[in-house]
């Protein structure tokens, strides 16, 4: 029996003798499959495309978190009915010189819409309020000027006779000549006597102006011992009286 060992320098023939039974024939293998070496750089590099384009996603995500989410799906390629053929893992280095395009992510653009009861007018014409009218303040006459007795006018006698034991009438009228209000500081009304007991009230006769006021008094000398005297009218006009003796 003959076998055939393929080497790397060539066919070894080996003959050995055949013993009996032995009939196990030795297949050599077949060549090599050309179709296995491009199928296989092919899974490569559609593996390193994937893995790129996972890295191009996650960039774009982590620089654009406040976009719209974008979610990549990978599916690894299938190789139709060809068996997965194990592979060792190869490195892939980036070259720095190759720049992806990262593609610009649109804004997404939200329209709102504004009820018609909310919008504002622009050309709404503005309503102008009037302020109230003024009312001006009442003008009041300024107050009247006051003045004393002093300034009044008198109409009386200044000398009066009168015998003991009898009594006469005496009547005095003031004047207010000013243009203001002229007070009495006692009624003019209040009599005085000859002996000064007379009581009057602490009251103020006002005199308007170019007014006057009159007064009739009974002076009395029953008792009065005959002398001379004096009758003191608003402390302003003061009377000498004379009382006489009796007649015989």
């Amino acid at each position: 029996m003959s076998t055939t060992d393929e080497r790397d320098d060539g066919t070894l023939e080996v003959t050995r003798p055949a013993a009996d039974g032995d009939d196990i024939v030795v297949i050599p293998p077949g060549p090599p499959d050309e179709t296995s070496g491009p199928r296989r750089r092919a899974l490569l590099v559609g593996i390193a495309v994937v893995v790129l384009l996972v890295a191009a996603a996650l960039a774009i995500v982590t620089r654009n978190n406040d976009s719209l989410a974008t979610v990549v799906r990978t599916t690894p390629p299938t190789a139709g009915t060809t068996p997965a053929v194990a592979a060792a893992p190869v490195q892939i280095k980036a070259n720095p010189k190759t720049t992806t395009a990262t593609p610009a992510l649109a804004t997404p653009t939200v329209a709102i819409t504004v009820p018609a009861t909310l919008a504002r007018p622009t050309n709404a014409a503005t309503k102008v309020v009037a302020p109230p009218p003024t009312v001006p303040a009442p003008t009041l006459p300024p107050p009247p000027k006051e003045y004393g007795a002093s300034v009044l006018t008198w109409t009386a006698p200044r000398t009066l006779t009168i015998e003991t034991g009898h009594a006469v009438s005496l009547f005095v009228t003031a004047h207010n000549p000013t243009d203001g209000i002229a007070s009495l500081p006692h009624p003019l009304s209040c009599a005085p006597r000859l002996d000064h007991s007379e009581v009057c009230s602490e009251t103020v006769q006002p005199i308007g102006s170019g007014q006057s006021a009159s007064a009739g008094y009974t002076i009395d000398a029953h008792g009065v011992v005959p002398g001379r005297y004096t009758l003191d009218i608003e402390g302003v006009v003061t009377l000498s009286v004379t009382v006489t003796p009796a007649s015989a």
